[in-house]
C-alpha cells in the first residue's frame, strides 16, 4: 500500500530559505575581529591590526556577495515554480545545506587564503553551489509542466547565469593550486555579466518605451 506524502507549499521553502540565507551572511562577519593587542595600545598598533584585518575583510565581502547572487537566483526560481515536487525539494535541502557549511570555508580561506589547501576548499564549495544551481536548471528544462518563467529572457538570463557561475567556480577551483588566494579572481567574470544583463534589459526598456 503506498502512501501519498502531503504535498510541501513552496513558500514554505522559501521562509526556510531565506532564514538559512540570513544567518550564513551574519555569521560571516563573526571573522572579522582584530588579532590580540599589546599593551600599552597606541594609536599606531590599533591602525596596524585594523590593516591586518584587509584578507579576512575580502573574503566577508566576497562571501556575502557570491551568497547575494545565490539568494536572488533561488528567490527568482521558487518564484517561477507552479509545483514543488519531491526532487527540487531535496536539492533545494542539500543547496541550503552547503549555504549553511559557507561560514566555515570563509573563515578558512580568511585564515589562510594563501595556502592551496584553504583556497581549494572554499572554491570547491562554491562549485558546488554553482553546480547545484545548474542541476536545478537543467531539471527544470527538463520539465517545462512545473515552471512557468515571466519571459523568456528570463529563461535565458537564468541559463546563462547557471552556466557562468559553473566555469568561473570550476576555474577557480583550478586556480587554487597555482594561484592560491589570487584564484578568486577567477569570479569576477560573474558579477561583469549580471552587471551587463542588467544594462543590457535597462536599454531595451528603455527602447521599448
Amino acid at each position: 500500500m503506498s502512501i501519498a506524502w502531503p504535498a510541501i507549499d513552496r513558500h514554505r521553502l522559501a521562509g526556510l530559505q531565506d532564514g538559512v540565507y540570513s544567518i550564513a551572511m551574519t555569521l560571516l562577519v563573526l571573522e572579522l575581529r582584530l588579532p590580540s593587542l599589546g599593551e600599552p595600545l597606541t594609536d599606531a598598533l590599533l591602525w596596524s591590526a585594523l590593516a591586518s584585518t584587509w584578507p579576512r575583510l575580502l573574503t566577508w565581502l566576497l562571501s556575502f556577495w557570491v551568497l547575494a547572487i545565490f539568494w536572488i537566483g533561488d528567490v527568482r526560481t521558487l518564484a517561477t515554480l507552479a509545483a514543488l515536487d519531491r526532487w527540487l525539494l531535496r536539492l533545494g535541502l542539500w543547496r541550503l545545506a552547503l549555504v549553511s557549511l559557507l561560514p566555515f570555508s570563509s573563515a578558512l580561506i580568511g585564515e589562510h587564503g594563501n595556502l592551496a589547501p584553504a583556497a581549494a576548499v572554499y572554491a570547491a564549495h562554491l562549485f558546488l553551489l554553482a553546480l547545484a544551481e545548474a542541476v536545478r536548471h537543467l531539471y527544470l528544462r527538463g520539465h517545462p509542466a512545473i515552471v512557468t518563467w515571466p519571459d523568456p529572457a528570463a529563461k535565458a538570463d537564468a541559463a546563462v547565469r547557471a552556466v557562468s557561475t559553473l566555469v568561473c567556480t570550476a576555474a577557480a577551483f583550478g586556480l587554487a593550486f597555482v594561484a592560491p588566494g589570487y584564484n578568486m579572481l577567477a569570479l569576477l567574470p560573474i558579477l561583469v555579466l549580471g552587471l551587463f544583463r542588467r544594462f543590457r534589459r535597462t536599454v531595451s526598456s528603455g527602447g521599448a518605451g
